[in-house]
Order: C-alpha cells, then structure tokens, then sequence
C-alpha cells in the first residue's frame, strides 16, 4: 500500500511541470493570436508572411523602395567584419565560437527562456558575456563590434524560421512582463509601443509611416539610413522610449529582453532576413 501510494504521488509531481508548461505555452498563445489577429484585421491586404518587411510591405510603392534600398547593401562590409571576430582569438586565446559555437543558426536559436537561470536570454547579451569572460573590453552594447557581429550572426540564420517557447510559468511571466511593457505609456509624450505600432500603424507621424508590430525582430540588426549605420534591436527600442520623451532601460536589461521575448514569440513562424536596410 504505501509503495503504490509513494509510486502514484511520485507520477502526480513528474506530471505538474509538464502540466505548467502546457499550460503557459496555451496561455502566451491565446494572447499571442489575439496580438496577429488585431494586425492581420488591421491589415487584410497584407499577407501574414509579408510582414517582416514593416512598413514596406503596406502597399506596391514602399515595396519597390524597399527593393531599391536592399540592392545593393550596405550591411555587407559589417557582416565580413563580424565573420572575423566571431572566430578571432581574443585576450585568453578563444574565441567567440568556442563560447557560443557554430553561427549557422544561432540566432534562430534566440532569444529563450534559461530555466536554470530563470530568465530571458538574447543574442547580443551573451556574445558581449561571452567577450568580458575572455578578456575583451571592446565588445560592449553600442560598439560597432557588436553591431558588426549581430549582422553577421543574423546572415546565418537567413531563411529560418522564429522559433520562440515559453516553457514554464516563469518563462510566461518574462512574456507577460514584455506585453506589459508593450502597453505601458512612458514619457513626457504619454506613448506606447502599441500606440504608435499596434493602434496607430499605417498613419503618419511627421514624415513617416508607422511600421505595424508584427515582423520586427527578423530583420534586426537593421542599417538605418537615418543613422547611416547598424543598429541592434535593443538600441531601436532604446530609441523608441527616448522618442516618448523618458528615461529609456539599460540595453540588453531585463526591461527590453522580456519585451525582445514577447514580440519575438508574436513573430513565430515568420522567416529571418536580416540584417536589413529601413529609413
């Protein structure tokens, strides 16, 4: 009796985590479908895969500038250089690869839930981890190093799929915080991500059009014309805070990895292009 009773509690507690995870994975994706749907209604025209293009891909007329931009790219010097330093032995005679291992497909692999760390883990943030433990000091969040390796490491995952779970209650929780953060108005401005991407997408501020919120992290790091250079997708988000008139979150933070988190679970099953060209 109390070896079939130790047995039947023993099958009982194997059983909760898997229960947990189906749970968290049913419930970000309940949420997750109701985030496409609001676009894909939004946005009848545009097919669902046509949306890692951004706002080039709302009509005939930015798509051919689109094209025109991407024909001759400018990323193409940044991805030769990040190649070099991914295998480039560094202060203690390693390299970025022993750390992180091969780049084909690495970024597809990111970003995810580290359930022995219990937190979100992105691309950039490990390779600038992995960096500081071999003893290089120029690979940091706004180096050209890191751009230049984020371009080359998005170059070998091209043509992959997003890929995002949330395994466990505590991985929902990041995902939930990174929807919340999506919602949340900051600044002087009193904006959202979702104010001007989500409900205000396809309309004008100033002399440009507002990308819609689906999409955003398979074409990054981006070369925008704007900044004449790359730019990660941390410090674009950084950049969208600051255009709200308030103090933005420390690249690579928790702040913007539960948000990269969350957008990029909404961005499953889209194919990875980047890096890209966007004004």
């Amino acid at each position: 009796m109390n070896k079939m009773l130790t047995t039947t509690l023993l099958a009982l507690a194997l059983a909760v985590p898997a229960v947990q995870a189906a749970d968290a994975s049913a419930t970000a994706e309940a949420q997750a479908k109701e985030f496409r749907d609001f676009t894909y209604k939004r946005f009848p025209d545009v097919k669902p895969a046509d949306f890692i293009y951004g706002v080039y891909a709302l009509n005939e007329d930015y798509r051919s500038q689109f094209d025109a931009m991407n024909e001759f790219p400018p990323y193409d010097g940044a991805i030769a250089e990040g190649k070099v330093l991914w295998s480039k032995p560094l202060a203690n005679g390693k390299s970025l690869q022993d750390c992180l291992g091969q780049a084909k497909g690495l970024r597809a692999m990111y970003p995810f839930f580290d359930t022995t760390a219990n937190k979100v883990r992105v691309l950039e943030a490990d390779v600038i981890q992995c960096a500081q433990a071999y003893g290089d000091d120029k690979i940091k969040p706004k180096s050209k190093e890191i751009k230049a390796i984020s371009a080359y490491l998005s170059s070998e995952s091209r043509g992959m799929k997003v890929d995002v779970s949330v395994p466990n209650d505590k991985a929902l929780a990041a995902f939930e915080e990174g929807k919340t953060r999506w919602y949340q108005k900051t600044g002087q401005l009193n904006l959202s991500c979702a104010d001007c991407h989500q409900y205000h997408a396809g309309q004008r501020a100033r002399s440009e059009t507002m990308h819609p919120a689906i999409g955003n992290t398979a074409h990054f790091p981006s070369w925008r014309l704007k900044a004449d250079g790359l730019v990660t997708f941390h410090e674009r988000l950084a950049g969208c805070v600051n255009d709200t008139r308030a103090k933005t979150y420390p690249l690579y933070g928790t702040e913007f990895s539960n948000l990269e988190y969350f957008l990029a679970y909404i961005d499953n099953g889209l194919v990875m292009t980047g890096p890209a060209v966007r004004k």
